[in-house]
């Protein structure tokens, strides 16, 4: 059976990506907002296994969300995409583990299947 995967992106580009290089290892779920991400982690909450959402978005951004979300999913591995420097915000949800790891834009698809496999 597949892990399922959220990606949340406001990129429609950076979602279609990631969705066809990953389909073929995971279910993967896209949402183009926190909060359109906020009604699919309530719908999956029972079948998902990672969230991988971008840090700067409209409205509510990554961190935000993930924070939102967490207490409800605990066991369950979140990490943040950016094409932005590391901050102490970020660094301080790293440490208190609510942020798995952080990947830098672009891509390195590699490197993201490697931290999901390690931690699924």
């Amino acid at each position: 059976m597949k892990n399922t995967i959220l990606f949340v992106d406001d990129e429609l580009i950076n979602l279609f990506v990631l969705e066809k290089r990953f389909e073929t290892d995971y279910n993967v779920l896209t949402a183009e907002s926190a909060e359109d991400a906020l009604k699919v982690v309530e719908e999956n909450k029972s079948s998902l296994n990672a969230i991988i959402s971008d840090l700067r978005m409209p409205g509510m951004d990554g961190l935000e969300f993930i924070n939102q979300v967490k207490p409800n999913i605990l066991d369950i591995p979140c990490f943040l995409l950016t094409g932005y420097d590391f901050t102490d915000q970020i660094n301080d949800a790293i440490k208190s583990s609510k942020i798995h790891y952080l990947f830098k834009k672009p891509f390195d698809y590699i490197e993201i299947d490697t931290k999901l496999k390690e931690v699924l």
